[in-house]
C-alpha cells in the first residue's frame, strides 16, 4: 500500500509527520482495503474467569478458551489457569495504581487482534458485566464492526457466599440484595437492601462502613470482609458494623464487603476452610482427593521468557496457608528455592522419589 500525504509544499515537515502517523495505524491493522475487510476480520469472546478457583470456570468458556489464538487475560486470572491452554497470551492486568494496560489501550489490543484475522479470547475476573468494565469492551468493537459474544463467569459475591457459606438471601432474614462498589469514595452508594455487597473495598472499606452507617444502618448490623474468595488464600473478617469501623485492620486486594442479618449463618468452620491446601511442584502424581484438598499449583519458571505476570504469582504464594508441599519436579524445587529461602516447619514435605527427596534436602539443608 501507498500512503501519499500532501501539504503543497507549505508544510513539508507536518505532512511527513502525517504520512508516519497514518502509516503506524496502518500497520495496527486499523485500515483495511475492501476486498480484505470480510477474510481479515476475526471474532472476539469476552469471558469471564470466576473470581479465583481456576474450577470455576464454565464448560463454554473453555471451549473457547482451547480454540483461541490469543488470550488477553485479567490480573486477578491466576496462571494455573492461563496455562491450560495453547494460544498466545498477553497479560493485560489493572490494579489500583499498577495500570499494565489503561483500558483503552485494552480496547485497542482487542481490536487490533481482531482486525487481523483472529480469534481473541478476552479473559476477566469474575463477570464481565458487573464491574468488569466488559460494557466499554463491546463498544469498541462495535465502532469497528467485529462481531463478539459474551460468555458471563461466576461473580466474586456469588463466588464470597458459596465459599464463606453466607448467603445472600434468606428466607425471613433476606429477601432483597444490591451490589455496589467502593469507589470513587465520595459516592458511594447505599441502596435501600437487606443484603448490600461492596467490590473492590480494599482501600476504602471505612469511607463503605462510614456511608452505610451516614444512611442509618443499625451499629450492630453485622458485616464481612472476605479477601481473595474462592483462592487457597481465601481469608474472612467479620464483626458488627459499630466494631469494624473502629478497627485498623489492614485489608488486601481483591477484597468485597457483604453486610447484613444473613451473616448470622457464618461458621467459621466452613466446609471450604475444612480442607487442606497442598502446594503442588510439578504434576499431582499422587491423586489428591478433591472432597479433602485445594491443589495450589506452583507456577514454575521454565525460561527466561516468562511473563511477568507468571514470575509475580510465582514469588507471591502465601506459605502460611499451606498445609502441605508435594514435590514431582525437580526443576520446580530448584527455581522455587530461588524465591523461598525458608518452608515453614509447620508444612509437611512430600516427594515423587528419592532423587527429589535427596536434591529438596540438600537445596534446604535439611
Amino acid at each position: 500500500m501507498t500512503i501519499a500525504v500532501s501539504s503543497n509544499g507549505e508544510n513539508v515537515k507536518k505532512s511527513v509527520e502525517w504520512r508516519n502517523k497514518l502509516k503506524a495505524l496502518v500497520q495496527r491493522g486499523y485500515f483495511l482495503t475492501r476486498r480484505s475487510e470480510p477474510e481479515k476480520r476475526g471474532f472476539v469472546s469476552i469471558i469471564g474467569a470466576g473470581p479465583g478457583d481456576p474450577e470455576l470456570l464454565t464448560i463454554k468458556a473453555e471451549r473457547v478458551l482451547r480454540e483461541a489464538d490469543v488470550i488477553l487475560y485479567d490480573d486477578l486470572v491466576s496462571s494455573e489457569l492461563v496455562d491450560r491452554f495453547d494460544a498466545r497470551k498477553i497479560y493485560t492486568g489493572k490494579r489500583k495504581d499498577h495500570h499494565h494496560y489503561e483500558q483503552e489501550a485494552i480496547n485497542e489490543e482487542i481490536v487490533r487482534h481482531a482486525l487481523q484475522g483472529e480469534k481473541v479470547a478476552r479473559l476477566k475476573g469474575g463477570d464481565p458485566f458487573i464491574f468488569g468494565r466488559g460494557g466499554e469492551e463491546i463498544e469498541a468493537l462495535r465502532q469497528h464492526g467485529i462481531r463478539y459474544e459474551i460468555i458471563p463467569g461466576i461473580t466474586a459475591a456469588h463466588g464470597a457466599s458459596a465459599y464463606t457459606e453466607i448467603p445472600l438471601t434468606m428466607r425471613k432474614i433476606s429477601s432483597s440484595v444490591a451490589f455496589c462498589t467502593g469507589h470513587p469514595v465520595n459516592k458511594i452508594q447505599v441502596p435501600d437492601a437487606d443484603t448490600l455487597v461492596y467490590y473492590m473495598v480494599a482501600s476504602a472499606v471505612h469511607d463503605v462502613l462510614d456511608a452505610v452507617a451516614a444512611k442509618g444502618r443499625d451499629e450492630h448490623t453485622m458485616v464481612a470482609i472476605v479477601q481473595n474468595a474462592t483462592r487457597y488464600n481465601q481469608k474472612i473478617i467479620t464483626g458488627t458494623l459499630g466494631e469494624l469501623r473502629k478497627s485498623e485492620q489492614a485489608v488486601s486486594s481483591p477484597a468485597l464487603l457483604i453486610l447484613g442479618e444473613n451473616i448470622n449463618q457464618f461458621i467459621s468452620d466452613n466446609w471450604y476452610s475444612k480442607k487442606k491446601k497442598v502446594l503442588i511442584l510439578g504434576e499431582d502424581l499422587v491423586g489428591y482427593a478433591p472432597d479433602e484438598y485445594i491443589k495450589v499449583y506452583y507456577p514454575c519458571i521454565q525460561s527466561e521468557e516468562t511473563d511477568h505476570h507468571t514470575l509475580e504469582q510465582a514469588g507471591a504464594v502465601d506459605l502460611n496457608f499451606i498445609d502441605e508441599i508435594y514435590v514431582s519436579s525437580l526443576a520446580c524445587i530448584r527455581n522455587f528455592r530461588e524465591l523461598y529461602k525458608d518452608i515453614p516447619k509447620k508444612i509437611i514435605i512430600k516427594t515423587a522419589n528419592n532423587y527429589i527427596d535427596d536434591e529438596y534436602r540438600r537445596l534446604f539443608s535439611v
